[in-house]
């Protein structure tokens, strides 16, 4: 006999938790996390760099990173210590003119929509990253942004959840979903399910899962690398998020290493998450002449990882119903900022369940039909 529940939510990543989080904190807690692996949170999250910013170039990006932020601030005492969220700033920094002036403007962008941002000339960026050489004209810091710690805040949002009544049942892909009366029948690998509304929060999977369904869901996996340094004593404990914009190369804390990234733009799409140790080489001449320290302190590729971003064309998330189908709803597509936007769009995606529309955050713009409609949006800060 198939399980029935209220909601089903493909996916018990970070997104996917939060919104039985959300659901749960609106009084909807006949809620079921179908997810395909034995734990939560080993997908994507488990892989992903961890950052927040608000320092971003368009009004949803930037209202669902405020929105997000908000909420993890009312949560603090809840999550308790150690904090999830930790204030370390981002800082982009240029040798570049005219990427300095871009980075000028949106900042002027930016704090017209309520984000905390400062323009810094090289000593306001040395001061800020000592261990950064080179040419440097000036740059940019958010002093709200920083880091979460992904499996710790998907962790905190499962056990609210569970705690409220929330199920999950783990080793249960999806392999089929069929329209059934008003709601749905989904088969899984670990049992068949009926539920009113259904959730697709499945990452980089979730094309392949809305396919089953019937709708196309423009999400392809891409992979991507995070390299981490040896021992970097020299610097010092706590360095923002700190992004390189002439090169690309970006570097943080990661206990007291260094965690380095660099976003290949010829990545083919693909599921293949393999880590390639050479990927290094393609950019160790750029990190050596920006954070010659960093370089120094060598590579630990046993801590090194690789995963995949869930893309979509535009880079933003596609977040809202499936048109035409009533009572499905998409979560994915966030192209690398799933963590950081996970609060809010759980939140969002609660309140269209429970309430009929989003109420805090305008998500319109990321809704699925703005591909068919050609209203796709510009973001110019993809990291």
């Amino acid at each position: 006999m198939a399980e029935r529940t209220d909601v089903a939510i493909i996916g018990a990543g970070v997104v996917g938790t939060s919104v039985a989080f959300q659901l749960a904190r609106l009084g909807t807690t006949r809620v079921l996390l179908l997810e395909k692996e034995t734990l939560p949170g080993t997908g994507s999250t488990a892989k992903a760099n961890g950052g927040i910013r608000a320092q971003f170039t368009t009004d949803v990006n930037i209202a669902m990173s405020l929105a997000s932020m908000e909420i993890l601030d009312g949560l603090a005492d809840e999550i308790g210590d150690p904090p999830m969220y930790r204030k370390a700033g981002y800082l982009f920094l240029t040798g570049d003119a005219k990427k300095l002036a871009a980075m000028e403007s949106a900042a002027a962008f930016q704090r017209a929509r309520g984000v905390s941002v400062e323009v810094l000339d090289a000593a306001g960026v040395r001061a800020r990253a000592p261990f950064a050489a080179g040419e440097i004209l000036g740059g940019t810091f958010g002093p709200r942004d920083g880091f979460i710690d992904p499996g710790g805040l998907t962790n905190f949002f499962l056990r609210e959840a569970s705690r409220a009544g929330v199920r999950t049942l783990y080793g249960a892909g999806v392999t089929a979903i069929a329209r059934a009366g008003a709601g749905f029948h989904l088969e899984t690998a670990a049992g068949d399910v009926e539920a009113g509304a259904v959730v697709i929060a499945a990452g980089p999977f979730s094309g392949r899962v809305a396919a089953l369904a019937r709708v196309d869901v423009p999400v392809e996996p891409v992979r991507r690398h995070i390299f981490v340094s040896g021992p970097c004593p020299g610097l010092p404990p706590v360095i923002p998020m700190t992004i390189d914009a002439d090169s690309g190369v970006l570097v943080r804390r990661e206990g007291n290493r260094i965690a380095i990234a660099w976003s290949n733009a010829d990545e083919p799409p693909g599921f293949n998450a393999a880590f390639d140790p050479d990927f290094f080489l393609r950019f160790a001449g750029p990190l050596e002449a920006r954070f010659p320290a960093i370089a120094a302190s060598g590579l630990d590729l046993h801590m090194s990882w690789s995963g995949l971003y869930e893309v979509t064309p535009d880079h933003h998330a596609v977040l809202g119903p499936a048109a035409g189908i009533p009572g499905l709803f998409v979560a994915s597509g966030f192209s690398g900022h799933g963590v950081m936007h996970a609060p809010a769009a759980g939140r969002a995606v609660a309140e269209m369940i429970v309430r009929g529309r989003s109420e805090t955050v305008d998500v319109a713009p990321l809704a699925l039909d703005r591909f068919r409609r050609g209203a796709l949006i510009h973001e110019t800060m993809v990291l």
